[in-house]
């Protein structure tokens, strides 16, 4: 297992720890846990990688669901843009 970067932690990862830590100086590492625990930044960054390589393909077969995939990256996506975007 390779060691984890140091990223900012994803926007929804820090919405989820205002609401469960009210103390302001453990938000970012409370974050940085929900991030790392979870797995959601590599399952979006995955998610990201199959509509750039294969939304087309996907969309002309079923185009609800890269809508669908589209919305959910715009609704978690980080402040920086995205390239499946």
């Amino acid at each position: 297992m390779t060691p984890a970067t140091k990223q900012k932690s994803n926007d929804g990862a820090l919405r989820s720890a205002r609401q469960i830590e009210r103390n302001p100086s453990f938000l970012q590492l409370t974050a940085e846990i929900i991030d790392r625990e979870t797995g959601v930044r590599e399952v979006l960054e995955i998610l990201e990688k199959i509509i750039a390589e294969a939304g087309e393909l996907i969309e002309s077969r079923n185009p609800e669901l890269v809508a669908d995939a589209r919305t959910v990256l715009q609704r978690y996506a980080d402040e920086t843009p995205r390239a499946a975007e």
